[in-house]
């Protein structure tokens, strides 16, 4: 039997490849003959194709799962990731862990992070990704336009996510569109980092009350978000965190999730 794997939401026509967009259209004429499951990683995937003309009686949702053991709230990584960046140990440090691409909005990360900087705040922000580094010369342009190079650490594609995660006092998900289940704000609340994420994907559904959720697209809402955050001080922060690790162990632990996967499988092959 095939199974397809839906791993995506809504696409964007002025932003997706047009090839994209013609093949997800001709896979939602072949869904009803060719596989005979589909699995999609989040509610809102499974939504977003069923709408575009995908079997829905042929569609599961399974989430992506997390190794907690790997991610988790480390003081030592906090620590030493803020001395190789070389700022204040108690500096506010707000995290987008992100290729560079425009389903990501990193230019509305950056104006939203202006707009804290202009009002007094005194965080520091950590980028990595793919494509996340001083090469970048488009990236670095709405920067240096946005004034506050000073207070931006671009890192690139790293291997060592668990520690960065672990540094953050807040982690962001800025996407205007496309998320389907978000690996990255996942893996910042299973360490204990409370998240301020755009209603894209299943990252509102992940999130609920443990941190913040805001329209896509909204860098204004986006900056009174990441603010809310900064006020309610590191003692809320760090009960908000505790719950944000609470519903990744509760809900897309990885045992639990690998056992839910074995079973669709073998359901599937069932006669």
């Amino acid at each position: 039997p095939v199974i397809w794997g839906i791993r995506q939401s809504n696409l964007d026509p002025r932003l997706s490849k047009r090839s994209t967009i013609l093949t997800a259209r001709l896979c939602a004429r072949l869904s009803t003959r060719l596989p005979a499951r589909i699995l999609c990683c989040s509610a809102v995937a499974r939504d977003v194709h069923v709408a575009l003309g995908y079997a829905p009686e042929k569609m599961a949702v399974i989430p992506n799962g997390f190794d907690l053991e790997r991610f988790r709230p480390d003081g030592e990584a906090r620590i030493a990731v803020r001395r190789e960046l070389g700022i204040e140990p108690d500096a506010p440090l707000i995290g987008l862990v992100a290729r560079f691409d425009p389903q990501k909005d990193h230019r509305s990360f950056i104006t939203a992070a202006a707009g804290l900087v202009d009002s007094g705040a005194s965080a520091q922000f950590l980028l990595c990704g793919e494509g996340i580094d001083r090469d970048n010369r488009e990236l670095g342009e709405w920067i240096r336009a946005a004034g506050i190079g000073a207070n931006c650490h671009l890192l690139g594609l790293r291997d060592d996510m668990a520690r960065i995660n672990a540094a953050l006092d807040i982690a962001v998900s800025s996407s205007a569109f496309g998320e389907g289940f978000s690996n990255a704000v996942a893996e910042a609340m299973a360490c204990g980092v409370p998240c301020v994420v755009t209603d894209v994907g299943d990252s509102g559904l992940m999130v609920e009350d443990t941190g913040r959720v805001v329209a896509p697209k909204d860098s204004a809402a986006l900056g009174e978000a990441m603010a809310g955050l900064l006020g309610i001080g590191a003692e809320g922060r760090a009960r908000l965190g505790r719950a944000a690790r609470r519903r990744i162990e509760e809900n897309y632990s990885l045992p639990d999730i690998a056992a839910r996967h074995l079973a669709f499988y073998r359901e599937t092959l069932s006669p």
